[in-house]
C-alpha cells in the first residue's frame, strides 16, 4: 500500500515534465522566432534566366510548363531586421514530403538553374525560411509550406502578371516601362498608397534593364499589406523596364 501511494504522488510531478518536455520539443520542431509577417518573392522567369550568369549559374531555357511568375520564396521578416532565417538546423529537407506537389513545384517554383540539383532551391527555401514559418499553423510542417506558397502563386488576386496586364503593361522585346507605371499598377490592383518591392537585372548582352522580382508583405493571415519603408527597391526611378516574353525570353535584337 505504502508502494503504491509513493507511485501515486510521483505521477503529477511525472505528468508535468512530460508536458514541458513536449512543449520544448514544440518550441524547437517549430522553429519558433519572432517574426511579423511574410514577403511572398515571385520571379518573372525570364529575367531570371537572363541573368543565372550574374549569379554563377546556367540557365538555358524555361521549362514548357512555366508559363507566368514563379515563387522565388514565402519569408518571414521582421520590420527591425531583413528576414528570419535557418530557424531549426535539425529539421532537413525531405524531397519525399512534398512529392504530392512536385508537378505543381516544377511548373510554379521552379529550380531554372541547370548547374544545380533541381530540388535545390526547394531545399534552401525550407531549410532558410520555412523552418521559421513552422511557427505558424499554417505552414507548419514542409508539405504545408509549399502548399501555401504554391496556392498564393495560383491565385489571381496575387499574380503579378494580372495586376500589371489590367494596367496595360505586358511582356515586349520592344516596348519598355517606367517604374513609376510599374508601381501605379500593382499598388493601385493590390490596393496599396505604399510601393511594393521590385528587383531589376540588368541583361549583360544589350544592357537592358529588367523586371526580375516583385516583392509583396503578407499578413500572417495572407492578406496583402504595407511593405514597411525600409525595404527598398532595386530599381532606380529612370530605368526603362523591360519584362520579356516567356516564348522569347532573350530577345535579341
Amino acid at each position: 500500500m505504502g508502494s503504491q501511494q509513493i507511485e501515486l504522488n510521483k505521477m503529477p510531478v511525472r505528468g508535468v515534465v512530460i508536458v514541458l518536455f513536449l512543449a520544448l520539443m514544440n518550441t524547437a520542431i517549430s522553429g519558433d522566432k519572432n517574426w511579423t509577417y511574410f514577403v511572398f518573392a515571385q520571379h518573372w522567369p525570364p529575367s531570371l534566366c537572363n541573368d543565372a550568369s550574374q549569379m554563377n549559374h546556367t540557365c538555358k531555357g524555361l521549362p514548357k510548363p512555366v508559363k507566368t511568375w514563379t515563387v522565388h520564396g514565402l519569408w518571414p521578416t521582421n520590420i527591425d531586421e531583413p528576414r528570419v532565417k535557418n530557424c531549426n538546423g535539425s529539421w532537413h529537407f525531405n524531397c519525399t514530403k512534398i512529392k504530392p506537389l512536385q508537378k505543381q513545384l516544377e511548373t510554379s517554383w521552379p529550380n531554372l538553374f541547370e548547374d544545380t540539383n533541381f530540388t535545390w532551391l526547394w531545399k534552401h527555401e525550407w531549410t532558410a525560411h520555412g523552418t521559421c514559418a513552422a511557427s505558424l499553423e499554417a505552414t507548419n510542417n514542409e508539405f504545408r509550406y509549399f502548399q501555401k506558397a504554391l496556392s498564393l502563386n495560383s491565385v489571381t488576386a496575387f499574380n503579378p502578371q494580372t495586376a500589371l496586364e489590367n494596367f496595360g503593361i505586358t511582356p515586349s522585346c520592344t516596348k519598355a516601362y517606367s517604374v513609376k507605371a510599374i508601381q501605379k499598377a500593382l499598388m493601385e490592383y493590390f490596393r496599396l498608397d505604399t510601393p511594393l518591392k521590385i528587383i531589376c537585372a540588368m541583361q549583360r548582352v544589350t544592357g537592358r534593364t529588367m523586371l526580375m522580382e516583385i516583392h509583396m508583405a503578407l499578413s500572417k493571415t495572407f492578406n496583402v499589406t504595407k511593405m514597411p519603408s525600409n525595404s527598398t527597391s532595386c530599381c532606380t526611378p529612370a530605368d526603362q523596364i523591360y519584362i520579356f516574353p516567356i516564348s522569347d525570353m532573350h530577345c535579341f535584337q
